[in-house]
């Protein structure tokens, strides 16, 4: 059998078990809930799974994430290793760059500021790896960023 047969059998093998190849990219992540929301609200612009922005991070029930316009059709999915999260794109952005997410934080009119803190204390510095169309079956945490019934920060 020829070198090259093995290398081609090997990497064809490798692949198999590796699964389909998921883009990757790296984001600077920001965070908007219901007082920061333009209007203040859970509005979202191109509604696909959720009818206001929500979601609670699994490959089943998303976390709304909003981009710059443009930047990812509506309905695009991601997945964020770092904070264990599954997000679809449900809004738009207007103040975002274009390699930049703003997730939905679950909140509503009541805690204004706690959850505009809470953002501040989720939203980490430089850029995180963000996968474009994960599969399903990464690892999720269901824990919402920020705990709307007591007004605190789940940081």
């Amino acid at each position: 059998m020829k070198l090259s047969t093995v290398v081609s059998c090997a990497a064809a093998i490798a692949a198999f078990w590796s699964g389909p190849a998921v883009a990757a990219s790296r984001f600077k992540v920001t965070f908007y809930g219901w007082p920061d929301n333009d209007p203040p609200g859970n509005g979202i612009a191109n509604p696909v799974l959720h009818q206001g922005a929500g979601g609670v991070g699994t490959s089943d029930d998303p976390i709304t994430v909003a981009v710059r316009q443009g930047r990812f059709r509506p309905g695009t999915r991601m997945y964020l290793p770092s904070l264990r999260k599954y997000l679809i794109v449900e809004d738009i952005c207007a103040s975002c760059r274009s390699e930049q997410i703003d997730i939905w934080m679950e909140s509503d009119e009541r805690f204004r500021d706690q959850v505009i803190a809470c953002e501040e204390a989720w939203t980490p510095e430089g850029t995180v790896e963000v996968e474009i169309d994960p599969p399903p079956g990464r690892p999720v945490s269901t824990t919402p960023f920020f705990d709307k019934r007591r007004g605190r920060c789940n940081r």
